[in-house]
């Protein structure tokens, strides 16, 4: 009897040490990051009454007989499973999803926490905010060149400090990046309209537009908010029927439109892959070469020189007959007036630049391409006067000269289409106005801007304005661009010799679409000039409040030219003014990201996280704080995200992972058993008490 009174008395031992954990696990169901425990029971000693017998002769073997005298405590394992998250907001609370503690330190030692709940002192200093003991990670570290602040995990972890007072100190923009799409579709768009003759006879016309070199003469030329377009009509049997320009605005609006002389039209023969038409006037034609089924072969601008233009294209094949036409538009360039107030046939160097007699439309245009004259002059006999009072003698203009032919197409007798010479580009049937095309219209001129900063952080507007010239010398998909202030004035370019130049360049692009060159471009004060050196940089001067030259370092790599919206951009400038911390916030990293006044952010700091072989071999201290043991291995220390260290989760608390439900089973199990061993001693004394009763 004594030995089940023992054994009732160590079960009941064991159900109150589980009814302790039980009970201290309920206790701290709300306690931020704690872990929960169990206990495990396991046998005490057994005596054995007969020993265990092998199978011999014809008997077989025998089983130990063997009586337990109790049980005893095995173990009691911490149950490192995730907690759930619960949210709070607070950019200073941390949940850890892994297996990763927070380092804390006390000056003496190191001590770990799965409990998130962070804050700062006076002094700027992360802390703990229930110990206020430290918490360990790196604070970053400015590089005293670049003013960027960087973490080095591999060196030691210490205290993080945000001071208050924090700046970012002010950096020279040194780098800009451009990314986004030109549009390739840009320009007036080919559309087609039918209108009928005197017969009754429908007759279908395409008119294809084609933009005008730009105009290399003037400071503005290339980049003037009106475009020039020549434009082809065409009948179903490709056959030109008509030709002429029109100028339209930024918004597509027509403010200038007019016919073009028709110079020549015939068949010519090709000769050594070129077409080549002599005795011709000099001057910048509109051509159009068609073969002998009237498909176009080639459609643009080329300039006769000694009465003799000459066409190359790939599509042009030897001693093939094609169809040639060519329309003039007569310019004057380089008039250097001799008298003030006037312009005369005088002031032109040569006389076949003069056109022939009849009225025209003229405009006077200095080097900077502003208009200073525009209105009507009668050519008769090659002479002519052009009276304002801007014009001043020995001053450089150039000099257009405008037919006022009719504006529209003759396709047959009672079918023609008039052109528009001003408003929408709306070509319509002359004889029947309700009948008309509004032609669409994509501005080849697109602007984007970027704020770049001076040494001292002083702010700087500029402007990056395209203009899609299309083919221009051996480019095919050219754009010329320049860099202009918010005034808009241009930037000029400052070299290390104090000399001045214009910024700006040419790009091209492949039929992928991909930027294959990037050439400067220079102004003389005559003409603009094409560099063979690719330019690459903006430089300009900061003026007296800035410090000195500004040199930006220009990434138009990633740009594209599809059909497609433009929506080049500058994603990327490393330049900024001075700013003052004025908040802050930790990400899944540990990562400490600082806001700054100037609108940019920062990294100050990271928060280290550590591991252990072994987490559940960790010895508490109270205070939801653990110190290694001698089984839970070596912390190794590091950053969030890493090395199975888990992340963070910000504005976040991780509760505890005390389930109540099953620790309630628990304690009605504990209580059950702890009942039993009871019961075991009390009927062992009731059977003692009957065996001392047996003396009476």
């Amino acid at each position: 009897m004594m030995r089940s009174m023992f054994s009732g008395v160590s079960g009941m031992r064991n159900f109150q040490y589980e009814l302790d954990v039980i009970g201290n696990n309920i206790s701290n169901v709300n306690t931020v990051g704690f872990k929960g425990s169990r206990v495990t029971f396991q046998t005490a000693l057994l005596q054995t009454l007969k020993a265990a017998r092998a199978p011999q002769n014809n008997l077989g073997g025998t089983n130990p007989i063997q009586i337990g005298l109790g049980s005893q405590l095995a173990t009691v394992d911490k149950i490192m499973t995730q907690g759930s998250f619960q949210n709070t907001g607070r950019k200073l609370d941390l949940a850890i999803q892994g297996d990763g503690f927070f380092v804390l330190s006390d000056g003496q030692g190191y001590y770990y926490t799965r409990a998130g709940a962070l804050d700062v002192d006076m002094n700027g200093t992360l802390i703990h905010s229930s110990t206020g003991m430290k918490v360990q990670g790196w604070t970053a570290v400015q590089d005293p060149t670049t003013g960027q602040r960087y973490i080095d995990t591999n060196q030691p972890i210490g205290d993080i400090v945000i001071s208050a007072g924090m700046t970012m100190p002010a950096n020279a923009t040194t780098l800009a990046r451009m990314e986004g799409n030109l549009n390739s579709a840009s320009g007036i768009l080919p559309f087609s309209i039918t209108v009928t003759d005197e017969n009754g006879q429908q007759h279908t016309v395409r008119f294809v537009f084609s933009k005008t070199a730009a105009d290399f003469a003037t400071q503005n030329g290339p980049f003037t908010e009106n475009q020039s377009y020549t434009w082809t009509a065409y009948d179903e049997g490709n056959k030109v029927v008509g030709a002429g320009y029109v100028v339209v605005n930024q918004f597509g609006r027509v403010v200038e439109s007019s016919s073009l002389d028709p110079a020549f039209t015939g068949s010519v023969t090709a000769q050594q892959d070129e077409i080549a038409v002599s005795n011709i006037k000099n001057g910048t034609y509109h051509v159009v070469v068609t073969d002998s089924t009237g498909a176009v072969i080639y459609e643009g601008e080329q300039t006769a020189s000694g009465g003799n233009l000459t066409v190359n294209d790939p599509d042009i094949v030897n001693d093939e007959e094609y169809n040639v036409y060519l329309y003039f538009r007569w310019n004057t360039q380089n008039v250097q007036p001799t008298t003030d107030g006037e312009i005369t046939q005088i002031d032109i160097v040569s006389p076949d630049d003069i056109p022939p007699n009849g009225s025209y439309r003229v405009r006077v245009i200095d080097t900077s391409g502003q208009v200073v004259y525009e209105g009507t002059v009668v050519v008769s006999n090659q002479e002519f006067t052009i009276s304002d009072p801007d014009i001043q003698a020995g001053q450089q203009y150039t000099v257009e000269f405008i037919a006022l032919g009719t504006e529209e197409v003759s396709v047959a007798p009672g079918a023609s289409i008039s052109i528009p010479s001003s408003g929408e580009l709306r070509f319509y049937e002359s004889d029947s106005p309700s009948n008309f095309v509004v032609a669409n219209f994509e501005s080849p001129r697109y602007v984007t801007a970027v704020e770049v900063y001076d040494t001292l952080g002083n702010p700087y507007s500029l402007y990056i304005e395209f203009i899609r010239l299309g083919q221009y010398e051996d480019m095919n998909n050219a754009w010329i661009w320049r860099v202009y202030t918010a005034s808009g004035e241009p930037i000029i370019y400052i070299d290390a010799n104090n000399g001045t130049d214009y910024v700006g360049g040419i790009i091209d692009f492949n039929e992928s679409g991909r930027m294959t060159s990037m050439y400067g471009i220079s102004w003389d004060g005559t003409n603009f000039t094409v560099g063979d050196v690719e330019l690459r940089t903006i430089q300009f001067d900061a003026s007296h409040m800035g410090d000195g030259v500004v040199t930006i370092d220009l990434d138009l790599t990633s740009l594209t030219q599809f059909s497609g919206a433009n929506s080049a951009t500058f994603t990327y400038q490393n330049g900024n003014a001075l700013g003052t911390l004025q908040s802050f916030a930790i990400n899944e990293a540990g990562q400490i990201i600082g806001t700054f006044s100037n609108g940019l952010t920062d990294l100050l700091g990271q928060v280290a996280l550590a591991i252990f072989n072994n987490p559940a071999g960790l010895t508490e201290t109270g205070n939801s704080l653990y110190v290694p043991s001698a089984n839970s291995g070596l912390p190794q220390i590091g950053a969030a995200g890493t090395g199975g260290r888990g992340t963070l989760i910000p504005g976040a608390l991780e509760m505890s992972n005390v389930d109540l439900a099953e620790e309630f089973t628990r304690m009605i199990i504990a209580q059950r058993g702890f009942q039993a061993n009871a019961r075991v001693i009390t009927t062992a004394d009731t059977i003692l008490g009957e065996l001392v009763a047996l003396r009476r």
